[in-house]
């Protein structure tokens, strides 16, 4: 075989064992748990106070609201070309994160466990912990870091 031919096959061998890096990144899915919010200003958590620490939080983080009826809203983020939906449903005492869609960010099921991008879960924890850590929940003092 001549050098030219080796080294055509040589790169083919190597695309194809790349292959699955360049396919995207995929992580196992985080499920958010139903988390209790507990206030530290002395007013007691409400459904609407909880709905007002979920916009606040998502307006802060970049996330949209797409939707909002009573008890659930739907929040958008989208840096980039990237894009993911979730529910944020909410009672008088605590909230619960749930995927609804997302664009670019390699959503798949695999052995029936979903598996996404990385950077979702990240999103999601940041999320979770604005609304957390909302200054509707806590005093400017208890807030500060």
């Amino acid at each position: 075989m001549d050098k030219r031919v080796v080294s055509l096959l040589l790169a083919a061998v190597f695309a194809c064992a790349a292959a699955p890096g360049f396919a995207g990144k995929h992580d196992p899915m985080d499920i958010p748990v139903y988390e209790r919010v507990e206030s530290t200003n002395g007013i007691p958590p409400s459904a609407a106070r909880i709905k007002a620490a979920i916009l606040h939080a998502g307006k802060t983080r970049g996330w949209t609201m797409v939707e909002s009826e009573p008890g659930r809203v739907t929040l958008r983020y989208a840096p980039r070309t990237h894009e993911v939906v979730v529910a944020v449903r909410y009672d008088n005492n605590g909230f619960k994160i749930e995927y609804v869609s997302s664009v670019e960010m390699n959503y798949r099921m695999k052995g029936g466990a979903p598996e996404i991008h990385g950077n979702y879960n990240r999103w999601i924890r940041n999320l979770s912990q604005d609304i957390q850590m909302s200054p509707v929940f806590h005093r400017a003092e208890a807030a500060a870091p």
